[in-house]
């Protein structure tokens, strides 16, 4: 990779920018509609058990597909190992939530809970068993085949939502677009990347790979509660109509922005482990990665805050006016 190393990242944000644009038509398109069809408390619903599945989810991978991408050599028995230990956590995981799902439903009060968060929290499953699928794909800068996973699960995860939600007129239609989306990228992650998991060998290589997968755990942890606690807090407080307010607004200001941070932190990722015994080479790429982002997202957050009410009105609906304020 090395060899090819400005070609590949240039490719590879070529596609990822063009996934990124079909995503976000996608994303736009399906929560246009389901924001039509539902309603401020179906999505409060959701978010209640996102903030409470979200931190759950900081500790269903333990960093490990990162340590694979970042590693600057691994062979098959160490990912092996990660890949087993990310199933075994993984499901553990998924456990856990299920039993903790009385405990989230008695922080809000709300009753309906306890489903939806046992059927989130079984996505995780699928996730663990992709983790180092997707990590062994953006490793080796194959950024098609990651594009062509994440637009594909999330038509055809829209699709199931709003199929499920136009008779039903229920917020089990957007647990369904997540548990969709996830087993459709599982199912090609293991498809396009083309490897078997073995045995896996506990050598010096894998422990290093899970210290390093540990401190990046961590960092998700503490930077996880300062993009979370607001949610919790509003949704305990107020109930799940001003916290589907609330989600919205966050959400649909940030969805641009993620359409942007999303594909460079894809491409960059591979590209600075390639580079980490050449720091002025690293320091290079890190900076021209950064400057583009900011250059980039800056006047999204400026038009956002001027055109707000229309913003809202076009792609929420009237009964979101709420949200323009927030």
């Amino acid at each position: 990779l090395r060899k090819d190393l400005r070609g590949r990242s240039v490719r590879g944000g070529v596609v990822t920018l063009v996934s990124q644009g079909l995503k976000f038509v996608i994303t736009t398109g399906s929560t246009a509609v389901l924001a039509r069809i539902l309603t401020p408390g179906d999505f409060g619903l959701i978010a209640m058990v996102a903030a409470v599945v979200g931190f759950a989810a900081l500790f269903k991978d333990l960093g490990l597909s990162m340590a694979t991408v970042q590693r600057e050599r691994v062979g098959h028995a160490q990912v092996s190992a990660m890949f087993w230990v990310n199933v075994a956590v993984s499901t553990l995981i998924a456990l856990l939530v299920a039993a903790c799902s009385p405990l989230v439903a008695m922080l809000y009060r709300e009753p309906r809970l306890v489903p939806v968060t046992i059927a989130l929290g079984s996505t995780f499953i699928l996730g663990g068993l992709a983790a180092q699928h997707t990590a062994l794909l953006r490793r080796q800068m194959r950024f098609t085949a990651l594009a062509s996973i994440e637009v594909v699960s999330l038509a055809v995860g829209a699709a199931v939502a709003i199929a499920v939600a136009w008779p039903t007129r229920s917020y089990w239609a957007l647990v369904a677009m997540t548990a969709t989306q996830a087993f459709v990228a599982a199912a090609m992650a293991w498809a396009l990347s083309g490897w078997t998991p073995g045995r896996p060998r506990w050598d010096a290589d894998a422990r290093g790979m899970h210290a390093f997968g540990g401190y990046l755990t961590g960092f998700n942890l503490l930077n996880y509660f300062t993009r979370n606690f607001d949610n919790v807090l509003i949704g305990a407080a107020l109930g799940a109509g001003p916290l589907g307010l609330y989600s919205r607004a966050y959400n649909l200001l940030m969805l641009p922005i993620r359409q942007v941070n999303g594909p460079a932190t894809a491409v960059a990722m591979p590209a600075l482990s390639r580079l980490q015994s050449d720091p002025p080479a690293y320091r290079r790429f890190f900076l021209r990665a950064v400057s583009m982002m900011s250059l980039i997202t800056a006047p999204i957050v400026a038009y956002s805050f001027a055109d707000a009410d229309l913003l809202v009105l076009l792609l929420l609906g009237v009964q979101w006016t709420g949200a323009v304020d927030i």
